[in-house]
């Protein structure tokens, strides 16, 4: 892990607690054991013990004798999300898929996580297509992408697409015109998923993004969660003089490094 003045037991805390608060636990299944969890994070199960009785305190999991541990239901957090100009936006998304280099890690389908299929608008357990990919500007990465399409929208096109072209240009190849999007971005930590593609320590800083994207008449196409190396990427927004009057902010533009 990251060198820092925090107690070990802390930053596994911090780490697991991300992880409630992304949804990466299902609900209703026990979380890994201490023993599971003590191998992922490399540490002692005295450490993971204090790390979950922690979490407990916040009412973040529930300890249940002989079953395991569990995920509280309020652990899962709600982000604001305010308007955004999608011409912008699909105009930065555009410009990066331009100028960087991607690789996919993985592709294939599967049943969607409850918050994946809450997300999309979609039945429980339906299935989605989940692409993981990484992108490079000079060699260097620099994003994390985990994507998921509902079933009928993914399985119009192929992994070799993903390399060879941003999936907004997929959408719009496919005749799928862009209507909204819903952003939230916050500070995260970089975890077992993200740190050796990203090639950074674990518990490293990290900045987090995720973003649904609807079409015209409303209806999710897909859902993002992305991570970003903050040393090789910033996100910039600018408000105009009718966006301050309203009090809202006016994300027209946006940068990569």
């Amino acid at each position: 892990m990251a060198s820092n003045p925090l107690p070990l037991y802390h930053k596994v805390y911090l780490l697991l607690r991300q992880r409630l608060e992304s949804g990466q636990f299902a609900p209703d299944e026990p979380m890994p054991g201490e023993h599971a969890l003590a191998e992922q994070y490399g540490v002692s199960r005295l450490t993971i013990r204090r790390s979950l009785e922690t979490l407990a305190n916040e009412g973040l999991v529930m300890r249940r004798q002989g079953s395991g541990t569990f995920p509280s239901p309020s652990a899962v957090l709600s982000h604001p999300q305010h308007a955004s100009d999608i011409d912008s936006l699909l105009s930065h998304l555009s410009s990066m898929g331009e100028h960087t280099d991607v690789s996919v890690l993985e592709f294939g389908y599967e049943a969607a996580h409850p918050d994946v299929a809450r997300r999309l608008e979609l039945e429980p357990h339906s299935r989605v297509q989940k692409s993981v990919r990484i992108r490079r500007h000079e060699g260097h990465p620099f994003s994390h992408l985990t994507t998921y399409v509902p079933e009928a929208i993914g399985s119009r096109f192929q992994e070799s697409d993903l390399t060879a072209q941003p999936l907004l240009e997929i959408f719009r190849r496919m005749g799928i015109e862009i209507g909204g999007a819903d952003e939230a971005i916050t500070a995260i930590l970089a975890d077992l998923h993200t740190s050796g593609p990203l090639d950074v320590p674990i518990g490293s800083p990290l900045l987090s993004l995720r973003r649904l994207l609807r079409d015209r008449a409303g209806r999710p196409i897909e859902y993002l969660i992305a991570a970003y190396r903050p040393d090789r990427y910033e996100y910039r927004t600018t408000t105009d003089a009718a966006s301050r009057a309203a009090g809202l902010p006016d994300p027209g533009k946006r940068g990569s490094r």
